[in-house]
């Protein structure tokens, strides 16, 4: 949803496709640096808490997506640097979520927990969008705080 709101939201500010790319390359490029700094987090601390912060994170920034598209105020830049933080956030985020499971499931229920988890996730990948693209016609900012709800909801 969060994805869709800002590609719309960004096309609408600038009529650029060439912005549209950015903000998949902007929410890429913190992965390269991070990657044995991330992998280190997620081994060295409490895996529950790295993806708690994360998710407080990406909250904080969705949140401020969504007052700046309510006040105006929010940019292009505002945006590519926003998205940036939310990059940044998932880098670490992805590899302590993906080591929590085994810890969370007994040896004998993990493979079908790992089949649930996964087909959760590519339900969210069709879904979203499409919920996302209905949002949107209440406006971008109905998008974040949605989107910065349900990331506070998924960090409890």
């Amino acid at each position: 949803m969060q994805a869709v709101a800002i590609g719309w939201q960004l096309y609408t500010l600038t009529g650029s496709a060439l912005d549209l790319g950015l903000v998949g390359l902007v929410q890429f490029v913190p992965i390269i640096p991070l990657t044995l700094v991330v992998g280190q987090v997620a081994d060295r601390y409490d895996r529950r808490r790295v993806v708690v912060i994360c998710h407080v994170a990406e909250a904080g920034a969705t949140a401020v997506l969504a007052l700046g598209s309510l006040g105006g105020w929010l940019g292009r830049g505002g945006i590519l640097g926003l998205v940036a933080v939310i990059g940044i956030a998932r880098a670490f985020e992805n590899p302590a979520r993906a080591a929590l499971l085994p810890r969370l499931v007994p040896l004998g229920e993990l493979s079908r927990a790992i089949a649930s988890v996964t087909a959760a996730g590519q339900t969210a990948r069709i879904a979203g969008p499409a919920l996302g693209g209905v949002l949107y016609a209440l406006g971008a900012t109905t998008v974040y705080l949605i989107v910065a709800a349900l990331y506070l909801a998924g960090g409890r």
